[in-house]
């Protein structure tokens, strides 16, 4: 072989070592490419599944079958309304009990104070709720005016709440509070549905429009003065522009939003009145559950209470949206949810009302889950007693209903 030739297949060797290299090279760095996205996809599936609220129902879950909990079936997609009772998305009839629980949510001095809202709002809690009081709803009070001041970090702490209830188990009913306490310009002048609600209720329920698990009680304990003004609003009241029920309803359903939609009658049915009153002034829409809120009137008879559902009884789901046998309240309108109390007949006042409601398939939220209501600690989660010593009208009274409802829950 000549040393030309020889020279040749060096070159050509070196060629083609070289262009081996190039090329497992190019594959190596295709390799980890593919890697880099591989984990960026899967890192934006996570996140989104974060992101997912757990009553969402997604292709994958549509199907599942249910799983009982506790005395409840869990329900499959988004209830709704059919006939008198909630219904699941399957048609299976199920009943909502649970409690309120209040926070810095709606009470803008705690917000600007920087009040933690997982001090009561928080997974243990509704766990507790859930797995040891055989809860399944938890109604939570929110406010218009700390939402626009404050909306970025209000939804995102409102988006930790949810979905730490919804993991539980727990529905949840926004419930609006737009008073003087919740941080309107109006102060209690104007509790009523009003022109700034609107778009609260917008944003809200497009935002959750895609969870199963909410649903939304329009306004709490509204102060309108008729019936047609409930409905469908007018005039203004301390300079606010009033809106009615049917406004705020129809605002939810522009964006999409289907879930079930709570109202409350206030101050149109008159003082003690309910919906005795509302003739042909009611809600159009089919997704309607109408509330009442139980305080002074937790002794009445089955007769009395049926009174003041008036023509909503045997027609539409009943909610009791705020029920308490109250010791503590504070004031003179704390007085009056116990004065009419005889210490030894508390327990069966509240036997005699739970028992009332599940005859005629309400649905309910007792008041409240936090210290001393319903329970006295938030470690054991202690039910309170009626069975000691208590004054009436005292707002530092240790005593509340807790073990009554605990034991009610656990016995259905």
């Amino acid at each position: 072989m000549t040393r030309k030739v020889f020279n040749l297949i060096l070159i050509f060797a070196a060629v083609v070592l070289a262009l081996t290299g190039v090329f497992f090279g190019v594959q190596e760095i295709k390799q980890r490419q593919q890697k880099q996205q591989n984990s960026a996809i899967q890192a934006t599936q996570t996140a989104s599944s974060l992101l997912t609220f757990p009553g969402q129902v997604t292709s994958s879950a549509s199907n599942s079958s249910s799983t009982p909990t506790g005395p409840f079936t869990h329900p499959t997609g988004m209830p709704y309304v059919q006939g008198t009772q909630v219904v699941d998305g399957s048609g299976h009839p199920f009943f909502l009990r649970g409690a309120q629980i209040e926070s810095a949510f709606n009470y803008i001095n705690s917000w600007q104070a920087g009040v933690r809202l997982n001090n009561i709002l928080n997974s243990n809690v509704f766990n507790a709720m859930v797995h040891d009081w055989k809860m399944n709803i938890m109604r939570l009070p929110l406010s218009n005016w700390i939402w626009a001041k404050d909306t970025a970090n209000y939804m995102h702490q409102l988006d930790q709440v949810i979905a730490e209830a919804n993991t539980a188990g727990l529905f949840v009913v926004f419930d609006l509070h737009d008073d003087g306490k919740a941080g309107s310009p109006y102060g209690d002048n104007a509790d009523l549905p009003k022109a700034e609600d609107i778009p609260f209720w917008k944003a809200i329920a497009s935002h959750y429009k895609d969870n199963n698990m909410v649903m939304f009680d329009i306004y709490n304990e509204p102060k309108a003065t008729t019936w047609p003004q409930w409905l469908h609003g007018g005039g203004t009241v301390a300079g606010a522009t009033v809106v009615g029920h049917q406004n705020l309803v129809d605002a939810i359903r522009s964006v999409g939003a289907k879930q079930i939609i709570v109202v409350e009658p206030g101050s149109a049915g008159g003082r003690q009145n309910g919906w005795a009153s509302i003739g042909n002034y009611t809600i159009s829409d089919p997704n309607i559950m109408y509330s009442l809120h139980v305080y002074d009137n937790i002794g009445y008879d089955a007769q009395q209470d049926d009174a003041l559902w008036g023509p909503i009884l045997n027609h539409h789901p009943l909610y009791y949206g705020e029920w308490a046998l109250l010791p503590n309240g504070y004031g003179i309108p704390g007085y009056d949810h116990c004065k009419n109390i005889v210490h030894s007949q508390a327990d069966q006042i509240v036997q005699n009302f739970m028992n009332y409601m599940t005859s005629r398939n309400a649905n309910w939220t007792a008041w409240s889950f936090t210290t001393y209501h319903l329970i006295m600690d938030y470690t054991n989660f202690t039910p309170t007693t009626l069975d000691i010593p208590w004054t009436c009208g005292n707002p530092n009274g240790r005593v509340g209903m807790g073990t009554l409802v605990k034991q009610f829950m656990n016995a259905l």
